[in-house]
């Protein structure tokens, strides 16, 4: 875990006429610190920014390379386990319109927080919310974690999230 309490990233990808996916990265990686507040609208006709054609940089020959997909490693796990919560004091405060004020922070259990938003060329009027946690070795083995909230939004729908502390 970095020195940061939360981070804000902006990833996407989309199929091509062809049938084959073409990932997508906006550079927007943004630390977010106490106080920080996001607001988040799905709503028809927004405008967004062009695509970035630029190439994927390939790693030069004799660079190592990290496997992403695979799963760590069980003594690197423990080790990773073993140690303090860096962000332990971080807090979100998560306000979906019509329901109660969610908050929800790392523990000694699950350490990681996740807001996610999907949308779909083939449901272009909802959006897809997630809000889990998850361990370290849930997320090495891909096997989940504590869903918070899981649900499609229509247009129009606006939430907003909070960094507490």
């Amino acid at each position: 875990m970095g020195p940061e309490r939360s981070t804000l990233a902006v990833t996407g990808s989309a199929k091509s006429d062809g049938g084959t996916s073409e990932f997508l990265v906006w550079e927007l990686g943004h630390e977010l610190k106490k106080g920080d507040r996001l607001e988040f609208s799905f709503v028809a006709d927004a405008a967004s920014s062009p695509r970035d054609n630029s190439p994927m940089e390939e790693p030069s020959e004799g660079e190592a390379t990290q496997d992403f997909f695979s799963p760590i490693p069980e003594d690197e796990l423990q080790k990773l386990e073993s140690r303090t919560i860096a962000n332990a004091g971080c807090q979100w405060q998560v306000n979906f319109e019509g329901r109660e004020a969610l908050s929800v922070a790392p523990d000694f259990q699950r350490q990681h927080c996740s807001l996610h938003m999907t949308w779909a060329g083939h449901r272009v009027d909802q959006l897809r919310i997630s809000l889990s946690k998850s361990s370290l070795r849930e997320i090495s083995s891909r096997s989940g974690g504590e869903e918070l909230f899981l649900e499609y939004v229509p247009l129009n729908y606006s939430f907003g999230l909070e960094i507490k502390a």
